[in-house]
């Protein structure tokens, strides 16, 4: 495969897996998302109904941000697609993709 094409499908798989874990309604991952950064908006707009004990506060930051969660799932996916495939300078790769999926994650359309 093309290392540009490769690239933008990795950008787009970061910019999805953002998505997924910081605001999709998935059931699962609403629930794991719910039980560490707080629960779900109330009617008059209070937030967290709940929230775990055992939940440092970073965590909560990390799953609840589009740009920290997409720097830790663009190294997830270069690292994967480095021992797969192989790519030439992931350092880079990992940079380029991270910027590429957290703008796209971060706009208010997406």
């Amino acid at each position: 495969m093309e290392t540009w094409l490769l690239l933008v499908v990795m950008s787009l798989a970061v910019y999805r897996l953002t998505r997924f874990v910081v605001e999709d309604d998935f059931p699962p991952m609403l629930w794991v998302r719910h039980r560490i950064a707080g629960g779900w908006t109330g009617p008059e707009g209070k937030t967290p109904v709940y929230r775990s004990r055992w939940s440092p506060q970073w965590l909560a930051d990390l799953i609840s941000c589009p740009w920290c969660a997409s720097g830790w799932i663009a190294l997830a996916v270069t690292a994967g697609t480095w021992a797969w495939v192989g790519l030439p300078v992931p350092l880079l790769v990992w940079l380029a993709t991270w910027g590429a999926g957290a703008l796209l994650a971060s706009q208010e359309w997406a």
